[in-house]
């Protein structure tokens, strides 16, 4: 899995969103420095985002906060 590997969480985005407004929603939403962003628009039309967080954040216990795991 991703989140392990890469300190990486996934979201699906709204498709106008850019990778600078992803990041700071993330930023502001969850209180979490992010590293970098990378986007791509699945055939469905869904939009996800892998947000690599900082090295001093560990994204399973981002995701066991936020309720994704």
């Amino acid at each position: 899995m991703k989140t392990e590997d890469n300190n990486t969480l996934v979201f699906i985005v709204d498709v106008k969103a850019n990778k600078h407004q992803i990041k700071q929603a993330v930023k502001k939403l969850y209180d979490i420095d992010v590293a970098k962003v990378n986007t791509l628009i699945r055939p469905d039309g869904e939009k996800k985002a892998y947000v690599r967080l900082a090295p001093d954040h560990d994204a399973l216990d981002v995701a066991n906060k936020i309720g994704i795991i």
